[in-house]
């Protein structure tokens, strides 16, 4: 197997050096002549000098590519460009700032090839703020499972191992990294997970805490109802037209009933007023639902032409 190891960083200067030494010497530990790895480095629009580190690396033990961003999009679109960029068909996920251990990557990889589609950590110790950020994620976790059919502990984990072709349009939408497994879960991949170990941050500060909660709510609503693959947008909202062009035929059968079976004048119920309202409702929904279709189709179809990566460094290894 070939792996496209993708890490994403934004203003992590001070952790590049570690990070890519500590990346290379587990590579080389399962390095061989049937498993070959390259790297993908991408700097998220970083204020700081961490594309000046990251330009140190030329002369690295891995085909390394470098890849950086005009601006600060989010971690998702970073590993969207490290996706794209990448050549073999299992990529494995980390985090930049030091607290997946790289040492894990060996049981990582040997647990992935026993076979399954993705394999995700498991953070069960975790080295960080209880309040700011493990009671939040406990709590997104805790809805994650309730909701999907993943029973995934950790599902925020970045430390992951996935095949690059369960990775589509109708996974990777929105910060897809953060539900990526119970995205796969709910169409039928195989997902493991593995514990793992976490380190305390030593450099750099996380930008995530209680926001992420009402994130992952988001997210799950548009897993559930919009983007899950058997059911595009189109037929979501024609659902709810169908129903009420159903219930105004009801109530119209009925008004009709009233009139010559029982001489109750239209204007003496709320039926006809009710009758218009519904099939109005109904043809709202079904408009809705054909405009958010092309607009999905029409996002995808112009998805390739956009690009942000302002430049690009490839160092073949050495």
């Amino acid at each position: 197997m070939n792996y496209t190891v993708i890490v994403p960083f934004y203003n992590e200067e001070k952790n590049i050096s570690s990070f890519n030494d500590g990346l290379i010497n587990n590579i080389k530990k399962i390095e061989n002549k049937d498993r070959k790895f390259e790297i993908v480095y991408v700097d998220d629009g970083s204020q700081d000098k961490t594309f000046e580190e990251l330009k140190k690396l030329n002369g690295n033990a891995c085909d390394t590519l470098v890849v950086k961003h005009s601006s600060n999009l989010s971690q998702s679109a970073a590993l969207n460009t490290g996706i794209s960029q990448s050549k073999n068909d299992n990529l494995i996920i980390m985090d930049g700032d030091l607290q997946n251990d790289s040492e894990d990557l060996v049981k990582m990889v040997e647990e992935y090839e026993k076979g399954c589609d993705m394999i995700i950590g498991w953070r069960k110790n975790r080295k960080d703020n209880f309040f700011l950020r493990t009671v939040p994620s406990i709590i997104a976790n805790y809805i994650v499972r309730l909701f999907s059919k993943s029973k995934i502990h950790d599902h925020g984990c970045a430390f992951k191992i996935v095949k690059k072709n369960t990775i589509d349009d109708l996974t990777n939408w929105g910060d897809f990294h953060r539900l990526l497994a119970a995205r796969l879960a709910n169409n039928g991949y195989e997902v493991k997970e593995i514990e793992i170990t976490h380190k305390q941050r030593v450099h750099g500060t996380s930008n995530y805490g209680f926001e992420r909660i009402l994130k992952v709510i988001i997210d799950l609503f548009y897993l559930k109802f919009f983007k899950n693959y058997k059911r595009q947008s189109i037929y979501f909202f024609g659902l709810f037209s169908f129903f009420s062009f159903l219930l105004s035929g009801v109530f119209f059968v009925y008004m009709i009933i009233l009139k010559y079976n029982y001489d109750t004048s239209f204007i003496q119920t709320p039926l006809p007023l009710l009758v218009i309202f519904l099939i109005m409702i109904g043809l709202i929904f079904l408009f809705i639902g054909i405009l958010a279709q092309l607009i999905i189709n029409q996002g995808n179809d112009n998805k390739s032409k956009r690009s942000n990566i302002q430049e690009k460094i490839y160092f073949e290894k050495k």
